[in-house]
């Protein structure tokens, strides 16, 4: 669930029939004609309109994520359910730790237990200290959907600024399933701002329009969210990748696959599901920490 610190945050359906043959070999990128950007678009609208038909699904991700200098792998397996229901575990690294969130229960908070000892069941700030131990996104983001919607807001402010090259082309298999992959390359930097008083790296993403873990990445001089003073200047990139890649499945159409590199060309996220199932059918017990398959309550008896 990040202690912050920029070293280590010590310790989240139908099938397209794409119009048009595409080109087989690799290219060097160049700036998306208005026919293709007409196709990422549909491309696009189709797979929001398929994730809008999954109330629910379950499966494992891998996310890879930076901090400092190291790319931090966890495997999660998970459960999700509209309206915004959140079930994780992790397996291998952190073995056992589970969490639950349910928008509008527990005050909107994260309820967790570690899996090892000393193992007690808690309820933490999403956006919290502990909440976010080795991870760039609060459980509140969690899930297809967000990562559909961050991916084609870049995108589709790559095709509207007109200062990054976007090109689709067939993406492989991925997991099993035929894939579409778009690739996205930035060549602008970003603005900067002033910090308000009171404010942290989380109000500014917010009134900027930007991702804060971005914000904190591109920016040396603050080391957590809440190191910020009145009238520092921040960095905002105008795009959440420098460069993106993203696969979208042929048949199901969700957002498989995600990687995301910074302005400087290091790779700081990718995220991938080798295992979804959609439109599982879940129940309220599914979301309940009191539920007999999992060890939320075992813990605060440990």
């Amino acid at each position: 669930m990040s202690l912050w610190s920029k070293g280590r945050l010590c310790p989240l359906l139908a099938t397209f029939v794409f119009y048009g043959a595409l080109s087989a070999g690799a290219q060097a990128p160049v700036a998306a004609p208005q026919a293709s950007a007409d196709r990422i678009e549909a491309l696009l609208a189709e797979a929001q309109n398929a994730m809008a038909a999954v109330y629910d699904y379950r499966g494992v991700i891998v996310k890879r994520e930076l901090f400092g200098d190291e790319l931090v792998e966890h495997r999660l397996a998970f459960k999700f359910a509209r309206p915004f229901r959140v079930y994780v575990k992790y397996l291998g690294a952190h073995e056992g730790r589970e969490g639950i969130y349910v928008r509008g229960a527990n005050r909107n908070r994260l309820r967790a237990h570690r899996g090892s000892a000393p193992d007690l069941m808690v309820s933490l700030h999403p956006r919290g200290r502990i909440a976010m131990i080795e991870n760039h996104h609060p459980i509140t983001d969690f899930g297809l959907q967000n990562m559909l919607e961050i991916a084609a807001l870049n995108i589709r402010k790559a095709i509207a600024r007109g200062d990054a090259t976007v090109e689709l082309s067939d993406g492989g298999m991925v997991n099993g399933e035929p894939t579409w992959r778009i690739d996205m390359k930035s060549h602008s930097g970003g603005r900067t701002v002033q910090a308000r008083r009171g404010e942290s790296l989380w109000d500014i993403a917010e009134r900027t329009g930007q991702d804060m873990y971005v914000i904190l990445h591109h920016n040396d001089g603050i080391d957590s969210p809440g190191d910020v003073l009145a009238g520092q200047r921040v960095f905002v990139p105008y795009y959440y990748a420098g460069r993106g890649r993203y696969f979208i499945g042929k048949r199901s159409l969700m957002m498989l696959k995600v990687l995301s590199w910074d302005h400087e060309g290091t790779l700081y996220e990718a995220y991938e599901y080798p295992e979804l199932e959609l439109n599982a059918g879940f129940e309220d017990r599914d979301f309940d920490y009191r539920n007999r398959d999992y060890d939320f309550v075992i813990a605060n008896q440990r």
